[in-house]
């Protein structure tokens, strides 16, 4: 924004109009290499993508399902990085938000008899609003305090879902049926499935690449908010708020709108996670799934794009692969070893897996330019 409006300001000064000086020659070309995309990262997202969309089809079948699974996981995991990383409030309620939009998916599904799509919208709009109720405290308390609000939001969800059991299901769990057209020809209420309309597409695969689409919605749709005014804003308050509010930045606007984006997420992320299921429970949503959030935050990286969703897809990798190919007398100690790695990982890369890719990425743009300039200098 500064190079365009001094490129600006210097034509204006100019003699003769708004023709192109040798340093504004120089400031667009500088401009333009700044935002040329590196070779090697195209490279990089296209074998990304290659693989992504091959693995359905070189594996089983409930490996599948757990991949749809974890992607829930991913886009709750972005909606609490927009919150935490990006804007510096600490959320531990995540998981609650996470059981409303699934709850409120299965209730439009059973009840109003909505389509999945409208369902998972609606999950959206509901969290958005519970976001904005749950981020008022946010104007006055912070910290520790904010983590103590949303923790206790956390552990009352599973407690108010069994209060209402003639609504939710109680204990005995909330099973999603929606009328499908039975073997012999029939109506029927059969449990919710994503139905692939290919031949050839199995509906395991169907529902993937359904998640995936989703996943890489939400994943875009976070990216291009961080890059925006809006994002900004959102590191402006995370930095310092005081400094924030001279700059003319609504630090309290700010804060709620964040709370309700990231709780819209989360709820996304829930109404996917109850169609995958099938039948919801209470004790899915304890405090337990909200530390899996913060998990894929801190392992990933906090305060980028990506980095919830590879910490999401790592942990559901451990969770899910690792672990039970583990010794049978070490599956007790699951909680121990993760937290092991836990601690190992935040000595060795406080700013997560991405955090040590920009590093090196640094270091080593870093040498190349001090190996250029000498050998300017030698010559």
């Amino acid at each position: 924004m500064t190079e365009s409006t001094d490129s600006v300001s210097s034509s204006d000064r100019s003699p003769a109009g708004p023709s192109q000086s040798p340093a504004d020659g120089s400031t667009a070309r500088t401009v333009t290499r700044a935002r040329r995309v590196h070779p090697a990262t195209i490279v990089a997202w296209i074998v990304v993508a290659v693989v992504v969309i091959a693995l359905p089809f070189q594996l089983q079948a409930f490996r599948v399902n757990q991949m749809s699974a974890w992607m829930t996981i991913a886009i709750a995991a972005l909606g609490l990085n927009l919150l935490t990383g990006f804007n510096g409030q600490i959320s531990v309620g995540h998981g609650a938000l996470f059981g409303v939009g699934a709850y409120t998916a299965g209730l439009m599904i059973i009840k109003v008899h909505s389509p999945l799509l409208v369902a998972v919208l609606a999950a959206g709009v509901v969290c958005f609003i519970v976001g904005v109720l749950v981020g008022l405290p946010a104007l006055r308390i912070r910290g520790l305090y904010l983590a103590l609000v949303t923790l206790a939001v956390a552990t009352l969800f599973p407690l108010a879902v069994e209060q209402f059991n003639s609504l939710t299901g109680g204990n005995r769990g909330l099973e999603i049926r929606t009328e499908q057209m039975s073997s012999r020809g029939f109506m029927k209420m059969l449990p919710v499935r994503l139905a692939s309309p290919f031949e050839g597409l199995a509906d395991d695969q169907w529902q993937y690449f359904l998640f995936l689409a989703a996943t890489v919605i939400c994943l875009l749709l976070t990216r291009n908010l961080i890059k925006s005014r809006v994002g900004r804003s959102l590191v402006a308050v995370r930095d310092n708020e005081t400094a924030a509010a001279v700059s003319g930045v609504p630090v309290a606007q700010t804060k709620i709108i964040t709370f309700g984006i990231g709780s819209a997420l989360a709820g996304i992320g829930g109404a996917l996670f109850a169609i995958d299921l099938g039948q919801i429970y209470p004790s899915s949503f304890t405090i337990v799934i909200s530390i899996y959030f913060l998990v894929a935050v801190v392992v990933g990286g906090a305060a980028s794009t990506v980095g919830p969703v590879i910490g999401a897809v790592l942990y559901g990798v451990f969770s899910d692969v690792v672990i039970p190919e583990l010794p049978d007398r070490l599956q007790p100690a699951r909680a121990v070893i993760l937290g092991v790695l836990l601690i190992f990982l935040m000595l060795a890369a406080p700013g997560g897996l991405v955090g040590v890719f920009k590093s090196t990425k640094a270091k080593m743009t870093i040498r190349k330019a001090a190996k250029a300039a000498s050998a300017n200098a030698a010559a």
